[in-house]
């Protein structure tokens, strides 16, 4: 590793760690500065003991081990944090007038002393700033663990769970004939809801979900292959592949847009309800699930009994997560903010709907954080399907 790949990693590294421990490091390497510089000007001041002043003498009028070192240990701090020279302090060329001392090393080793003790208050400080714009840009939101999807009888009430949404963010997606298709939400809440400045302004939501692909086919001979890269011993770098070789299908993540019916909120209060319809584009789909609604003219089918049960809209559902990009302006700070939530499959729920979570208190309406991940049976009466706990559920 090169030291510029080392100081990337370090920073990296610091970025993420907390404040109390943040300032430990300062203080353990800040102190390790000193204690290097002042074993420097030991060594240099047992030769030239005359250089460095202490009171009304010089180093050389001191026996002891332990003046000596505390002589030279205020000497490099007082350097070191450029904070001025108080009792000890590096001799002048004509400090004495009986004889002209020279000390040209001592003066050049503390003026480099105190060169690096700058350069080191300023990386402490551009850390701290550093970690300061990193919480600053932190949108104070927070998602629900959990997505549901309504389908069926589910779509045709849609529950009061959002505010001032505007548009046709609230409007039903149940067409007046046939089964429409089920439609995925979560949601979010504004932590500063109570505060008259929390409000996030022009506020966006983009989401991408990845999946796997399999590129091999039958009868494909250009997808996949191994090659082995070898160094002839005469010529330079070449490819060599192999005559025989079993052709395998490796799994390749893909990632698409997914379509947020309203993606995008000016004015972004209290809480936020997201929803994508599983349509004949959704990327959530599994193909022949899409190529059905198609046939059905972007209905959900309803030949069989089982296509609308909600075991079958689970396994029709295939992914392997769902990244979603919070942004916005926050009055609060000032600054653009952001926040990312990812799910997974484990975090799907069928048949259900979010509980409401404004309530009216007074004439102030509050968000009744601790209820936002709660769901309910969907409305309607169609049957739910369990929620199943995953083995490897990660609380994002």
């Amino acid at each position: 590793m090169n030291p510029l790949e080392l100081y990337q990693t370090l920073m990296y590294s610091v970025m993420d760690t907390s404040y109390i421990l943040l300032f430990v490091l300062f203080a353990i390497n800040y102190y390790l500065l000193i204690l290097f510089v002042c074993m420097v000007i030991y060594l240099i001041a047992l030769y030239e003991k005359r250089c460095i002043k202490v009171g009304d003498g010089s180093l050389e009028d001191f026996t002891s081990g332990g003046q000596i070192f505390s002589g030279l240990f205020a000497l490099s701090w007082t350097t070191v944090s450029t904070v001025g020279y108080g009792n000890t302090w590096p001799a002048l060329s004509k400090d004495d007038e009986d004889e002209v001392i020279n000390c040209p090393v001592v003066n050049i080793l503390l003026m480099t002393a105190a060169f690096f003790g700058v350069c080191f208050a300023g990386a402490c400080g551009a850390i701290l700033l550093g970690k300061v714009v990193q919480v600053k840009t932190q949108a104070q939101i927070e998602f629900s663990q959990a997505m549901v999807v309504r389908y069926g009888s589910g779509l045709m009430d849609i529950s009061d769970n959002d505010d001032e949404v505007e548009g046709d963010a609230k409007k039903s997606t149940a067409p007046k004939e046939g089964m429409p298709c089920p439609v995925l939400e979560f949601r979010l809440a504004n932590k500063l809801h109570n505060v008259p400045t929390g409000v996030i302004m022009d506020a966006t939501l983009s989401c991408a979900v990845g999946v796997h692909e399999y590129d091999l086919q039958d009868g494909d001979e250009n997808n996949y292959f191994y090659a082995r890269l070898v160094l002839p011993e005469s010529s330079s770098r070449s490819i060599r592949r192999p005559d025989k070789v079993k052709r395998i299908s490796l799994p390749k993540k893909i990632f698409l847009d997914l379509n947020i019916v309203n993606s995008v909120h000016p004015h972004f209060k209290r809480c936020w309800t997201a929803m994508h319809i599983l349509d004949e584009n959704s990327p959530l789909l599994s193909p022949k699930m899409r190529s059905r609604i198609k046939k059905n003219n972007g209905l959900w089918p309803m030949q069989k009994d089982k296509y609308r049960t909600p075991r079958y809209i689970k396994d029709s559902i295939i992914f392997e997560e769902i990244i979603v990009s919070f942004n916005g302006v926050s009055k609060h700070v000032s600054a653009e903010v952001n926040a990312q939530k990812v799910y997974n499959s484990c975090d799907i729920v069928i048949g259900y709907q979010f509980v409401p979570i404004l309530e009216k208190q007074g004439d102030e309406v509050k968000v009744l954080m601790d209820c936002l991940n709660d769901v309910a049976f969907q409305n309607g009466g169609d049957e739910a399907l369990p929620i199943e706990d995953c083995a490897n559920r990660v609380n994002r």
